[in-house]
């Protein structure tokens, strides 16, 4: 098992609360704001919170089953495509595509942010980063090609696709990254894995591909890592708003720590030191070894993690001075794992210049046909 700290169960529990608060104060939804979401999610809990801060929230969606689902919510439904969204130019104040986008074709990433930037007068994406390692990429391409057998999407992306998604649309962009500081613990490999399992067999995922992940599983030095999430909003010049993020919760006290705070030894009070001799100065300061980093961001600020080479899209030039459940896909570490278990990249099917995605290429659209709707994820 890879070394280094490791949070503890109700410490990565505050965690998650914490990132979560992070994502939320970042899209800087308020009272009155008319918002658009893209579908309900896999549990509506983003839309019911901007409900109970005041916002106005419309929906668009084009399952019905999850429309029945979530309508006790009380949103307001718009049934339709967000690759051609029935609505006027700027009839939202915020739209926000919430790990919605790595669900859908690559080929319409850019119709649908350009037709929710239209629509809006700011727009914010929040996505889950891609693994980095080499077995994390492995399971993420298993659970890839699983729902492609099945006419769906599940691509990650690197934060600077957004960014450039973002700015073909909008004046000024602004990113933020949020991460866990530390290794989860082991109950994080275990529900992860076990909903990953039962999600791709009621699926009805190839069995080999449940047989490798499960090997996966097994093995004694496998290690789960959460992703980063990327929260990226776009605007008009100058109107990009500025978050206020929460605090940082505290853990609340419990008896056994009061008891123990009560009988520990009192510090005793500092002696004053006789005064230097004269013309006696202190010998500089030498390090006995390089200090390590802070396990942890600093009270009411947010963790942040450089994003990880990512895969799917072909890679773009960057521009000159330019900066859960959980979600399937996340990435797995392994001590001294082989960089040759690394699949090729995917995420589109194949361009001029580019290898053929193994397997074949995905042909797809984003949203089926009517009367043949996908499954809802449980």
């Amino acid at each position: 098992m890879m070394d280094g700290p490791r949070y503890s169960a109700d410490e990565f529990d505050r965690e998650s609360r914490y990132i979560e608060n992070l994502i939320w104060d970042a899209l800087v939804i308020d009272a009155g704001q008319r918002v658009l979401f893209c579908g309900f999610g896999e549990d509506g809990r983003w839309v019911k919170r901007a409900l109970d801060a005041g916002a106005d929230v419309t929906v668009i969606e084009h399952r019905e089953a999850l429309s029945r689902k979530f309508e006790h919510l009380g949103a307001t439904l718009l049934q339709g495509s967000t690759s051609l969204i029935p609505a006027k130019n700027d009839a939202f104040d915020v739209a926000v595509a919430f790990h919605y986008l790595h669900e859908t074709d690559p080929l319409f990433h850019a119709q649908i942010v350009s037709e929710l930037a239209r629509v809006s007068g700011r727009l914010s994406i929040v996505e889950p980063g891609p693994p980095a390692d080499a077995l994390g990429k492995r399971i993420a391409r298993l659970y890839s090609q699983a729902k492609r057998e099945l006419g769906q999407f599940e691509y990650y992306q690197p934060l600077e696709y957004w960014r450039k998604l973002l700015q073909a649309v909008k004046a000024d962009v602004s990113q933020h990254v949020f991460a866990f500081a530390k290794i989860p613990p082991l109950e994080y490999l275990r529900d992860t894995i076990e909903l990953l399992l039962d999600t791709m067999a009621v699926e009805d995922a190839p069995k080999e591909e449940l047989d490798e992940l499960r090997t996966i599983a097994r093995r004694s030095d496998s290690l789960i890592l959460p992703p980063p999430r990327f929260v990226l909003t776009g605007a008009a010049a100058g109107e990009l708003p500025q978050p206020i993020f929460t605090p940082r919760e505290e853990p609340t006290p419990t008896p056994a720590l009061a008891r123990a705070a009560q009988s520990a030894t009192p510090v005793p009070e500092t002696v004053p030191r006789p005064a230097p001799a004269p013309g006696w100065a202190p010998p500089p300061a030498m390090p006995l070894h390089p200090q390590p980093a802070p396990a942890a961001a600093p009270p009411g600020v947010p963790p942040a993690q450089v994003p990880a080479p990512g895969f799917g899209m072909p890679a773009m030039p960057a521009e000159p001075g330019a900066p859960a459940a959980p979600p399937f896909g996340t990435p797995f570490a392994i001590p001294g794992s082989d960089a040759a278990l690394a699949p090729p990249p995917f995420g589109v099917p194949p361009m001029p210049g580019i290898p053929p995605m193994p397997g074949g290429a995905p042909g797809w659209q984003w949203e089926p046909p009517e009367g043949n709707e996908p499954k809802p994820e449980s």
